[in-house]
């Protein structure tokens, strides 16, 4: 692992870290702006918020460590091409790079949707703008198109 790839796992954990505690923080922002017994929109409830409320970092918890588990070990017998040792190698490479940016990019999108879904139900803010329209996508399938240009460049090699 070079050291860009440890840079990117630190920042998925980071990221990770980061939407458990903004969670916290607008559990408890939420709690102040919302009189007791009232939840945001205004109907009398037993609880100010959703019993829900961390269900999207635990989600992305699940995700992110279940993803780390699975890219532990190299699934060599998944290559069609195992009578060419350097290129198995370097498909492992690209495969580990692959889903360590697929995990960053998940937890980046759960932050945006927790941070946005906050301000919208909260009245905070105007909810998500609509560049966000194209910045998911890109988020999600720009790694992947990458990957399988590096991974096309590999085979023709």
């Amino acid at each position: 692992m070079n050291i860009w790839d440890r840079v990117i796992e630190i920042l998925g954990f980071a990221s990770l870290i980061l939407l458990w505690a903004m969670t916290y923080y607008f559990q408890h922002v939420g709690a102040d702006a919302v009189a007791p017994d009232y939840n945001f929109f205004e109907n009398p409830s037993e609880y100010w918020a959703s019993n829900m409320t961390y269900s999207i970092p635990i989600i992305a918890t699940i995700l992110f460590f279940g993803v780390t588990f699975y890219n532990q070990k190299p699934r060599i017998n998944e290559y069609t091409i195992q009578n060419n040792p350097e290129k198995v190698e370097a498909l492992v490479q690209i495969n580990a790079k692959l889903w360590r940016w697929l995990k960053f990019n998940l937890i980046l999108m759960f932050i945006l949707i927790e941070y946005f879904s906050f301000h919208s139900g909260s009245g905070f803010g105007t909810g998500v703008p609509k560049f966000f329209i194209v910045v998911f996508p890109v988020l999600l399938f720009a790694p992947i198109v990458y990957f399988f240009m590096e991974f096309a460049k590999t085979q023709l090699d």
